[in-house]
């Protein structure tokens, strides 16, 4: 699904931004959220569907880094709060299907799978469920694609994961490249390790980008291999919760967007050849052997006296200079003009 021949996949990350406090304000902000990945250009929007029970134990307390943002609750009670309920996904599902995008939902328990699974095409894993063995298996034998996070994980975690995922039937998989920080660090992002994951692991590897910059690092990533990026979004980035602050807007999706199909164009093929866009130049700037004054019929070629290697502009090029020994000493067979090329039949 993610391979070589394909445009780079972009799925704008709307996570729990939806979340305006109501039923309707939520089903009328996720709907927003969609509409502004369409017009963005993305090729799928991506929600997240969990429940709290099912993700930390009740007791787990607080976050540091949430904290630090203003959010005091405790992890279980954002989750509660943030969690989706699971009727809003056939709806959210048509109205993607109705915008032409594809529409994704990152699951966190097998139980949020099941729910997710009769709406997508292709199953995300995110980067802290890598150790979720259940929730592998579940999604193996779905049969569909699947994309994991890496995230805060190491080589073995990633290898297990795979393992696990195959050996449980699946086929598609591919990788994401993710910096467990929000927002991270340019310095932290680690994107060399791209093509080192695609070369060791022979699947495609893409690039969640929690980095505030909208340009730098999902561009980067593509020019490194990345057939995948991830962005998380949002309308605003004041309004209150934990995914908004270090999102990007709409309008820097766009911007994204817009660069990375902008990279895709530069890539061209792995073959070394004169394109069409270069003859003008190629047959005006040059180099080849052209007369530097008039060469009357049986006179000697000497180079720096009658001809030289220069460039031909709007004259008629002559050969390349590689031919020059092979000319010279050698008769006109022609009257040739000053600034007129060389050619084969010119010499005898």
């Amino acid at each position: 699904m993610f391979d070589g021949n394909k445009k780079i996949f972009i799925i704008a990350e709307a996570g729990s931004n939806w979340r305006m406090g109501t039923p309707k304000r939520d089903m009328e902000m996720a709907k927003i959220l969609i509409d502004s990945a369409v017009s963005a250009g993305a090729d799928a929007v991506k929600f997240q569907t969990y429940r709290p029970e099912t993700v930390y134990v009740p007791n787990a307390g607080g976050c540091d880094y949430l904290s630090s943002a203003g959010i005091k609750e405790s992890i279980f009670d954002i989750f509660e709060d943030l969690s989706m309920p699971y009727d809003m996904i056939p709806e959210l599902a048509e109205h993607c299907a109705d915008k032409n995008i594809v529409f994704m939902s990152t699951p966190f328990s097998v139980k949020d799978a099941q729910q997710i699974n009769p709406y997508v095409n292709v199953h995300k894993i995110a980067s802290y469920e890598i150790s979720h063995l259940r929730l592998i298996e579940y999604i193996a034998k779905t049969d569909k694609p699947l994309i994991l996070s890496t995230g805060a994980a190491s080589i073995e975690d990633i290898e297990w994961a795979i393992k696990v995922f195959r050996k449980s039937g699946g086929k598609q998989i591919a990788l994401m490249q993710c910096v467990a920080k929000y927002p991270a660090p340019m310095n932290s992002l680690n994107l060399n390790v791209i093509p080192e994951m695609a070369k060791r692991f022979k699947i495609p590897v893409g690039y969640s980008d929690h980095s505030r910059n909208p340009i730098i690092a999902p561009v980067t990533a593509v020019a490194l291999g990345a057939k995948i990026i991830e962005k998380h979004f949002t309308l605003n980035n004041r309004l209150p919760g934990p995914d908004h602050a270090f999102a990007v807007t709409a309008e820097e999706l766009k911007d994204m967007v817009t660069a990375i199909r902008l990279v895709e164009q530069t890539f061209g093929n792995s073959k070394k050849e004169v394109q069409e866009v270069e003859n003008e130049l190629k047959f005006y700037a040059q180099r080849s052997l052209q007369a530097t004054k008039d060469i009357s019929i049986g006179e000697r070629f000497k180079e720096g006296e009658n001809f030289d290697i220069l460039r031909s502009g709007n004259r008629k090029q002559g050969l390349h200079p590689k031919y020059i020994k092979k000319i010279i000493g050698k008769k006109a067979l022609r009257n040739i003009m000053v600034g007129d090329g060389i050619n084969t039949e010119d010499y005898k």
